[in-house]
Order: C-alpha cells, then sequence, then structure tokens
C-alpha cells in the first residue's frame, strides 16, 4: 500500500497531434471560479502533490510500477477520506505523471546524458492535474467538474465545429486557474496557394523573408525590463519566509507571465500570416539550444525562435500547408544568384558578390534558404537583373 510517510519537501500550453484525418489541439481558458470553488481546487491540487509525493517514495523504497500503484489507489481512497472527494481519473493521471518522469529519466540515461533523477515536489513546483474524458462537461459558459461544482469560463474563442474534448487538464498560473481541452477536430485546410517564401531568423530583425520583406524584433524582454527590475528589488528586499515576501513573488511572476503573453501572441499573429500567404514555407533546422548559451542568450530566447518555428509547423499541417526545415550551413556565407561561398564577418550588414549582386546579408540567406528546397522560388534573377 502507498506508505503516506511526512517528508521534507525539496523543492500545446500548447499539444498537438497529427493524424490522416483528425487533429488534437489544446485550446486554454481562462476559469472564474467563486472563493468556494477556488479552496476546493486548491485541495484538490495539494491532494494530488502529495498523492505523487508518496508514490515517488514507495518508487525509492520498494520499487513498484505504475500499474501495482493504481492497483493499491482504491485502498487509498477508502483509508483516507480527503481522496473520496476526487475523481479516480485525477488520482489515476498523477500516479502516470510520475511514471512519465521515470520513463524520461531512463530514457535520458540510455543516452547517455546525465538527467536528474525524479524529485518531491513543493506547492510551487505541482501546478495542475487532469482528467480523462470522464469528470467534466462543458456546457456553453460553465466548466462542470467533478467534485468541485459549475465554474465559469472566458470562452475567448469558440471550440472547432464538430469537435469532441478528449481531455482536461486544470493548471494554476500566477494564483489563476486555466482549463486546457484536448480536443479532437477535423480541421478545414487554406485554399491552395503557389507563393513560396523561406524565412531567416535573427537578432537584428526577427526575421527576413526572401521577397524582401523584413520582420522587426519587438524585443519585448528588453521594453519591460525596467517593470521587471523593480519587482524584482522588490522580492530581494522582503524577508525569506515572510508573507509580504510570498505576495512579492506572486507580483514578479505576473509580470513574467503578461511579458510571455505578449510574446505569444505576437508570435501567433506573425505565423498566422504566413500561413494564410504563403503555400510553401522554408526555414532553418536551427540549434536553439546550442546557441542560447553564448553571450547573446537572453535575446536568443527572448526572440521566442523555438515556439515560432513550432507554431508554423502545426499551422501549416492544419491549414493543409508545406513546411519545410532546410541544413543551416553556409546560408548566409552563400550568394544566392550565383552560388559562390564567401566568408563574411558577423558585422558585415550586406551582402556583396562579385557577380555584382547586393543586398542585405539576411535577405540573401532567406533566399538562399528558400533556394535549397524550390530553387525558382526566390525570383533572384529577376532581381540581379534590375541590379544590373
Amino acid at each position: 500500500m502507498l506508505c503516506f510517510v511526512p517528508r521534507p519537501d525539496t523543492g500545446i500550453f500548447a499539444t498537438f497531434q497529427s493524424g490522416s484525418r483528425t487533429m488534437l489541439k489544446t485550446f486554454r481558458y481562462r476559469l472564474v471560479p467563486n472563493k468556494t470553488q477556488r479552496d476546493k481546487l486548491q485541495r484538490t491540487l495539494d491532494s494530488c502533490r502529495f498523492l505523487y509525493n508518496c508514490a515517488l517514495e514507495q518508487r525509492r523504497s520498494q520499487r513498484l510500477g505504475i500499474y501495482e500503484q493504481k492497483r493499491q489507489l482504491t485502498e487509498v481512497r477508502h483509508s483516507f477520506n480527503e481522496y473520496k472527494d476526487i475523481h479516480v481519473h485525477v488520482l489515476q493521471n498523477t500516479l502516470f505523471k510520475l511514471d512519465r518522469a521515470f520513463q524520461a529519466f531512463f530514457r535520458r540515461c540510455r543516452n547517455g546524458e546525465k538527467p536528474g533523477f525524479p524529485r518531491f515536489k513543493n506547492e510551487n513546483g505541482f501546478d495542475s492535474f487532469a482528467f480523462n474524458n470522464t469528470g467534466f462537461k462543458l456546457q456553453g459558459k460553465i466548466l462542470s467538474l467533478c467534485k468541485i461544482g459549475n465554474v465559469k469560463v472566458r470562452l475567448s474563442r469558440p471550440l472547432p465545429k464538430d469537435s469532441t474534448i478528449k481531455a482536461l487538464t486544470v493548471k494554476r498560473v500566477c494564483g489563476a486557474w486555466y482549463a486546457c481541452l484536448a480536443v479532437e477536430y477535423t480541421p478545414t485546410p487554406l485554399p491552395a496557394s503557389d507563393k513560396a517564401v523561406g524565412i531567416d531568423l535573427g537578432l537584428e530583425s526577427f526575421a527576413a523573408l526572401s521577397n524582401g520583406e523584413r520582420i522587426g524584433n519587438p524585443r519585448f524582454l528588453e521594453k519591460n525590463a525596467r517593470e521587471l527590475r523593480r519587482a524584482q528589488r522588490r522580492v530581494a528586499r522582503r524577508q525569506k519566509g515572510s508573507h509580504r515576501r510570498r505576495k512579492a513573488v506572486l507580483r514578479l511572476q505576473k509580470v513574467h507571465e503578461r511579458i510571455r503573453n505578449r510574446r505569444l501572441d505576437w508570435l501567433h499573429k506573425r505565423s498566422t500570416e504566413l500561413i494564410r500567404k504563403y503555400g510553401l514555407i522554408v526555414a532553418e533546422e536551427l540549434h536553439i539550444r546550442g546557441l542560447a548559451q553564448g553571450v547573446l542568450a537572453k535575446q536568443v530566447l527572448d526572440a521566442g525562435w523555438a515556439t515560432f518555428l513550432d507554431m508554423v509547423s502545426y499551422k501549416a499541417a492544419e491549414a493543409g500547408r508545406r513546411f519545410e526545415k532546410v541544413e543551416p550551413k553556409y546560408t548566409s556565407q552563400t550568394c544566392p544568384a550565383c552560388g559562390a561561398v564567401k566568408k563574411k564577418k558577423l558585422s558585415e550588414r550586406m551582402h556583396r558578390c562579385d557577380c555584382g549582386y547586393q543586398i542585405h546579408r539576411d535577405i540573401a540567406a532567406a533566399q538562399v534558404i528558400l533556394g535549397r528546397i524550390c530553387p525558382l522560388g526566390a525570383n533572384v534573377a529577376e532581381v540581379v537583373a534590375s541590379v544590373a
């Protein structure tokens, strides 16, 4: 049986899946619970966290697997009253969450990495619980949760027509509660387009397109640095463990959340514009994790390249577009007109070739990127003729 031994705490937003006909996509909505419902949500979250920690302790001491722990879960619910008020799928998904942590640990070990062993969760490290296809029901702007009640939902956008809700995850973010609905539906492709574009991601401009357009870098972290510094200083002045420090930390978290939401909103708009306009989109297959370890790590992470490419990928699959990634080697050193390779320093922002082709370095790289999939798509010959 699961041993409930106290132990000191040590500590798709969206998902996407595509098939031949249907897609599985996650929609996140803000919940508006009253005080009683907030208390029930918090108690459910705390009980799931305690179950997670106890199951982890049991795995460390008795070496049990996920299915043996699931069999013991029935006895646990009969022995402890707090678990009778929680839907059984929520408790089972908590055990599956722990099992996924162990699977990821062993997978990284097999790959020769040095992963950390699954850890015990404190109140800040465990922020969600999940239902399967039962235990909840969405009726208009009311979400009925088993053992919790009817919670108001802010439906910021409608669900796709003829869609089926497959799962629900209730998540706490900066003191607010959200419902993440995994929905299966049949997407409607956009009208066909024969336009193609290459994208070169950067920091001077967020992206340069092969047609000569450049998308400016919004630099959300830099623009909100003053507000962020004030919130961080407020936390630093508070005494550790005090109530005022917890309030200051929550305020700091909300500043980070606003920056994140602004970045996501901007990335969604830019990626949607590209999907609606072009039938073929080509980008570099960048190793962003490696790029984010240098002196420009903060700028690279603030730009959100990985999130942008993920958005373009799943939106292209949904709209019936084609999205390709190419090898990034020598894209900024190659002339898109004649194919000659000439090394340039990073400070050289103009591409000047002996063949007479002159253009901004990032736009030239975008044309090379597109040329590796669609050689005639960049219309480089027309540009060369106009320059000559």
